[in-house]
């Protein structure tokens, strides 16, 4: 059915005739299309009739509210920001420093779409700026900007039974993931850079100390580069064999083992690298307002961005960077990394289109060109990327999402808790597979006090991780100044425990990545998905479901040694806890429960099909070591290890942390010589 309307804008003390038409087609109840409106209107305001007490969640991945009402999200692509929050001095000094603060809207990843607790879903087609307010108590606003002649937009309504079944839809609109590849399941994914000599010897460490290893992540395999803000790899994707010397013959031996080694890879190239002189001779970049290649500052050096709306350097970068020189090279997956820095000012582009058009579509082209180079090279379903930029449509092409760059901190806006929020809002989002960068990414050693990792923060971030699809560590931004995996044996028993947990969970994690990316329901639920009539589960924001039989509460706070856990009500089953299984509870309420280190809150459904899985990974006992009692001398510096004080695994890795140490020692020696 097709109905049009007409209608008034006024603009000053000039009135517009708009002409739109309300519409049903095969896949939404409801479709609303502005289809001609007289003189120059650029912007729409559409109002939707809302509750006081509704509830709303989604606009893509929000990493500081789950519920988004009685706020307003202006969604644009661009980077997170780090504190996410204009009271944390972490945001105030980075804002001040490199300009990258952000706020509790600021995400990677945003959608103009929300799912609502009346039963609807709404959904605005089109890359265009928009903001979505959910500050009124009587109706929500979306505000429209289009940068576009043709249309100022179509919103889309379909209405479900649930929450449930209102994921599934727009999931099966905007594009379903695959399943992840078997081999990613069965142990972490070891985040180590340093060369052929360092991964080697990090790999045999984990080993040594039981860490059950899936894959080996080598940032830094082009090489790497120093910059304002911490180490980030070169930008000119390439094998580097100073640095990595035998790396295709040591990944065919890991292979073998089956551990497979992953890389890194962005859509830029560095104006002083080999591959940017091939496509500068070719006009493959973007064009800057002269045409001339435009460069883009990224905090110490420079680079180019490729266009990709040119068809020959679209397949250019497909074939000759992702498919010859990772794919073909051995690589079984690796970040596809940024998407979110295409400017809207001053540049040009070879289909002609405007930069405002394109910049919310930029990191979705950006997955499409990495997901036909898997799938033209024969490997989806054996090789995986993960993406962290999106918009709509991004579900339909990336294999993996990530949660982009959190604080090495507790922060709830850009800590360990944030992610979080960012898993359950972009699956209410359509985007069902994700995950995060165990012990967080930004770091700021020499700040006032110092934000470096703890042993705590590293633990606690490996433990939640262990009921997510993947597990996987970075060193951060600046590894030097945080506690990594290795830093300590005793880390490194507790680490390696945690690794042996995800993968006794294999499993029951297939059976979950295999159930999300056929029905659309993210692996990591809000609670509510799996218990509509549970009216306070709708206000739970830092507790998941993962899967339809596992309830998960991470402990996203330091020196805790008990947690509140609520527990919906079930009425098919009983809620058994982890790890002593006579606790017991029908649910509707809060129960506390002991929560040591090791030891998350995980309750699972009796009726479920894997206890004996969930048995399996309660039965891994924890690694308990002698207490440590510090000699006499000065405190630890940022970054080291506290609680087993410094036995570290690797004499490599002493310098890092006591470097100044090493001057007295050597001016005592001195001082005994001359004696």
């Amino acid at each position: 059915m097709l109905y049009a309307f007409f209608g008034f804008l006024r603009e000053s003390y000039t009135l517009y005739q708009v002409r739109f038409t309300v519409s049903e087609d095969a896949e939404h109840a409801m479709v609303i299309e502005i289809i001609d409106i007289s003189g120059t209107v650029d912007r729409l305001w559409l109002r939707v009739l809302a509750q006081a007490d509704e509830k709303v969640y989604g606009a893509g991945e929000q990493f500081t509210h789950f519920n988004l009402r009685g706020r307003s999200f202006p969604l644009w692509v661009r980077e997170q920001g780090t504190g996410r929050n204009k009271s944390s001095p972490n945001a105030f000094y980075d804002e001040q420093t490199y300009g990258g603060g952000g706020d509790y809207h600021t995400t990677n990843f945003p959608q103009p779409s929300y799912i609502s607790s009346r039963g609807y879903y709404l959904y605005h087609e089109g890359p265009d700026y928009v903001v979505m307010d959910f500050t009124h108590d009587n109706f929500h606003e979306v505000f429209v900007l289009a940068e576009r002649s043709v249309s100022v937009g179509r919103m889309r309504l379909q209405n479900g039974s649930d929450e449930a079944s209102l994921v599934g839809h727009l999931t099966n609109f905007l594009g379903h993931q695959p399943p992840l590849p078997v081999w990613i399941h069965s142990g972490a994914i070891l985040g180590i850079q340093g060369g052929t000599t360092k991964l080697q010897e990090r790999l045999g460490q984990a080993e040594e100390h039981g860490v059950a290893v899936s894959a080996v992540w080598i940032l830094d395999w082009a090489g790497p580069v120093s910059t304002s803000s911490g180490q980030t790899p070169l930008w000119d994707w390439q094998w580097n064999q100073q640095l990595y010397p035998g790396l295709p013959s040591v990944i065919a031996e890991l292979v073998a083992r089956g551990i497979r080694v992953l890389g890194y890879v962005n859509p830029y190239l560095r104006t002083d690298g080999q591959l940017y002189a091939v496509a500068e001779e070719n006009d493959y970049f973007v064009k800057s307002a002269t045409n001339q290649t435009f460069i883009h500052d990224f905090g110490g050096f420079f680079s180019g961005t490729i266009d990709l709306t040119n068809p020959a350097a679209y397949d250019w970068y497909k074939n000759e960077v992702v498919k010859k020189n990772m794919i073909e090279f051995g690589f079984s997956g690796w970040m596809a990394d940024f998407g979110e820095y295409l400017p809207i000012h001053g540049v040009s582009f070879h289909s002609g289109q405007s930069a405002e058009e394109l910049h919310n579509q930029w990191p979705v082209m950006w997955a499409q060109l990495n997901r036909q180079a898997v799938e033209e090279a024969g490997k989806l379903g054996d090789v995986v990327f993960w993406t962290r930029a999106g918009f709509s449509g991004t579900g339909n092409y990336t294999t993996l999402l990530w949660a982009g760059d959190q604080n090495v901190d507790w922060s709830l806006s850009d800590g360990l808790a944030s992610t979080l929020t960012a898993a359950l809002s972009v699956g209410m989002s359509g985007v069902a597979l994700t995950h995060y960068d165990i012990g967080g990414f930004t770091t700021f050693a020499s700040y006032t006090p110092p934000l470096v990792r703890t042993e705590e923060l590293l633990l606690r971030s490996a433990e939640m991780a262990v009921f997510t699809p993947v597990f996987r560590t970075h060193e951060g931004s600046e590894p030097s100044a945080n506690v990594q995996f290795y830093s300590s044996r005793g880390t490194l028993l507790k680490f390696a425990r945690l690794s042996r947990m995800f993968s006794a969970m294999m499993n029951y994690t297939r059976h979950v990545v295999d159930t999300s990316s056929t029905t659309g329901l993210p692996a990591q639920r809000p609670l509510f998905l799996n218990n509509p009539s549970d009216e306070p589960s709708y206000d739970v924001s830092y507790q998941y479901m993962y899967g339809d039989d596992l309830l998960v509460a991470p402990v996203y706070l330091p020196h805790k040694e008990s947690w509140d856990v609520y527990l919906p009500s079930d009425p098919e089953a009983s809620w058994v806890f982890l790890w002593d299984e006579s606790i017991v509870s029908s649910g509707g309420g809060t129960v506390r429960v002991a929560a040591p280190l090791g030891h998350p809150p995980v309750f699972y459904r009796n009726v479920s099909e894997f206890v004996e899985v969930f048995r399996k990974v309660a039965s891994e006992p924890l690694v308990n070591l002698p207490p440590y009692v510090p000699k006499p001398g000065p405190s630890p510096t940022p970054g080291e290890n506290p609680g087993e004080g410094p036995d570290y695994c690797s004499s490599s890795a002493i310098p890092l942390r006591l470097g100044r140490y090493y001057v007295l020692v050597l001016l005592a020696v001195v001082k005994l010589f001359l004696m």
